[in-house]
C-alpha cells in the first residue's frame, strides 16, 4: 500500500526534514535531491490504473522564469495521472486529472549561472518508468544530464535563496 497522492507533498516534506531541510528554506541542493530520490521510490495510491498509463513520472527542470522574477531556478517534479472516475459526471468520456508535486529552488544571480536560460535544454524530459530498477536507471540518467554541464553544476552547488513545495493541478 502506497501513500495517497493528495498526501504526497507531506511525504516529501517529511523526507526533506529527515535530510535536515525545511521545505520552505532548502539550503542544500544535494540533500534535497536525495530526499526527492527517496520520494520517487515511494508507491502512490489513487493513480490511473493500467500498465500503459503514464500515471507516475518525474522531471528535473531549470531556467529563469517570470514567476521566479527571472532568477535562476531548479525544480524537482513528480507528476501523477489521478483516477477521478468516482467524481466524473460524464459516463461516455473520461480523462484522468494531472497533478504535480514540485520542489522549486530559486537562487541568486551569479556569474556562473549567467547562461542558464540559453542552454539547449531546460529539463530532463518526463520519465514514466515504473518504480524499481527502471526508475533507478532513469534517475541516474537525469543526474548525469545535470551533473555534466558546467552551468548546471554551478547551480547544483549554489545555495537557494528560497524554496517552495507545492501540489498543483497541471491539466
Amino acid at each position: 500500500m502506497g501513500i495517497a497522492w493528495r498526501e504526497s507533498p507531506e511525504k516529501l516534506a517529511g523526507l526533506l526534514r529527515r535530510h535536515g531541510l525545511a521545505p520552505d528554506r532548502v539550503d542544500n541542493v544535494d540533500a534535497a535531491w536525495k530526499a526527492f530520490r527517496e520520494f520517487l521510490a515511494q508507491p502512490v495510491d489513487g493513480l490511473e490504473p493500467g500498465l500503459d498509463s503514464d500515471a507516475d513520472g518525474f522531471i528535473v527542470e531549470w531556467g529563469r522564469y517570470s514567476w521566479h522574477d527571472r532568477l535562476p531556478s531548479l525544480s524537482f517534479t513528480r507528476q501523477f495521472a489521478v483516477d477521478v472516475r468516482g467524481t466524473w459526471a460524464q459516463t461516455d468520456w473520461y480523462q484522468p486529472e494531472i497533478w504535480q508535486v514540485s520542489l522549486d529552488l530559486v537562487f541568486p544571480n551569479a556569474p556562473a549561472l549567467a547562461d542558464l536560460d540559453r542552454l539547449n535544454v531546460q529539463g530532463t524530459g518526463f520519465d514514466f518508468s515504473p518504480p524499481g530498477p527502471e526508475r533507478d536507471h532513469a534517475i541516474g540518467e537525469a543526474e548525469w544530464k545535470v551533473r555534466h554541464h558546467p552551468t548546471l553544476q554551478a547551480l547544483w552547488a549554489s545555495i537557494p535563496t528560497h524554496s517552495a513545495l507545492t501540489l498543483d493541478r497541471a491539466d
